[in-house]
């Protein structure tokens, strides 16, 4: 996700693989028509909103900063009490994640055997869902990518949760956690992981194949011309 918001954000583009560049022209052409943008749109967003969320809860209980360099502040405080909280937290990004495969999954042609429930909305998803629906034109390439970039950014916070759990010795902002909280937070990250895999990266890839093969398209008949 952050190679490919290199691509969006450099005016040169980026390699997203040691082969395929990718220009920032690419994500701005004009004419491209992708499937579903509604949709997209609206999934973008409140998964933005719950990671915005989840970011504010990490500060407060880790300390701000990368909570995998040892550089987070506050370390040293954090108990059973402080894990179980952050576990809460996460088990809510979760549902949001279970939300989105269950109301969007389906047309988006994602997810599949993600969700191990069915999974309706509470009131407060709810909520979520309808500030990404009223009074905007969601059906707009440029939201849509304006979206990416602040989702792919965001989205670093559950990998540098993960890198702390994970790394031997165990990161500074995990050490005090019991074992198994440190557990269940890695089960929890790793779904997460899954998510943006099985969900989100599975759209984007698609639309992002659909629009390098119409920029290449327009790059031949330039040749030509």
């Amino acid at each position: 996700m952050h190679l490919l918001r290199t691509t969006m954000v450099s005016s040169t583009g980026g390699y997203i693989t040691r082969r395929l560049h990718v220009p920032q022209e690419v994500w701005s052409q004009g004419g491209a028509k992708l499937p579903n943008l509604v949709e997209k749109v609206r999934v973008v967003g409140i998964l933005c909103s719950a990671l915005e969320e989840l970011q504010t809860i990490s500060s407060d209980i880790f300390g701000a900063g990368n909570v995998s360099s040892g550089m987070a502040l506050g370390i040293g405080s954090i108990g059973r009490k402080e894990g179980e909280a952050w576990i809460s937290k996460l088990d809510e990004f979760l549902g949001v994640c279970d939300g989105v495969v269950s109301n969007f999954g389906k047309k988006l042609s994602v997810g599949e055997g993600f969700v191990l429930k069915k999974t309706t909305w509470s009131d407060k998803l709810g909520r979520r869902f309808d500030k990404f629906t009223n009074g905007k034109n969601l059906d707009s390439p440029a939201l849509y990518v304006q979206g990416l970039k602040k989702l792919f950014s965001h989205a670093q916070l559950l990998d540098e949760h993960t890198k702390a759990v994970m790394s031997q010795p165990v990161a500074p902002a995990y050490s005090g956690l019991p074992m198994d909280i440190r557990s269940t937070a890695d089960v929890k990250l790793r779904r997460s992981s899954e998510f943006f895999a099985s969900v989100v990266l599975t759209f984007v890839i698609r639309d992002l194949s659909q629009l390098l093969d119409k920029y290449a398209k327009k790059c031949e008949k330039w040749l030509a011309e």
